[in-house]
């Protein structure tokens, strides 16, 4: 499983959104996505977390993030929840509010399945041999 990479969730208009965002946001949703079947079964999800300066982002790209979040989401939608936009269009401009919206809702989901996770209790049985003394 990966780790947890702590997002960035506080963006203002003049920061600028770079591959090792989005590469951050690709491994949580890893994360996240290893955390949720611990409780139950999860559609299957595709991830691209080894993005490099050479590699361009395109609408489909978005549009698989996006839809990444809005599955994880479908068994719990925490209070906060920032609506998915899963309409990406060429050349749609991408802004500050969008990188807030995928770590917001990524940390949201973090929050919620590790603390019931690590709050679940765990029981199991022993068995011992039946050899006579």
């Amino acid at each position: 499983m990966a780790d947890w990479v702590e997002p960035v969730l506080e963006w203002s208009p003049s920061d600028f959104y770079n591959y090792g965002d989005l590469n951050r946001v690709e491994n949580n949703t890893e994360v996240v996505a290893d955390l949720i079947s611990h409780f139950g079964t999860l559609p299957a999800i595709v991830t691209v977390p080894n993005r490099t300066m050479k590699r361009i982002e395109f609408a489909d790209s978005l549009n698989r993030v996006e839809n990444n979040q809005d599955l994880l989401r479908q068994r719990f939608t925490p209070v906060g929840w920032l609506a998915n936009k899963v309409d990406w269009e060429p050349n749609a401009p991408f802004d500050y509010r969008d990188a807030a919206r995928l770590e917001s809702n990524l940390a949201l989901l973090y929050f919620y399945y590790h603390g019931n996770y690590e709050a679940r209790q765990y029981c199991g049985m022993v068995t011992c041999g039946e050899e006579v003394i």
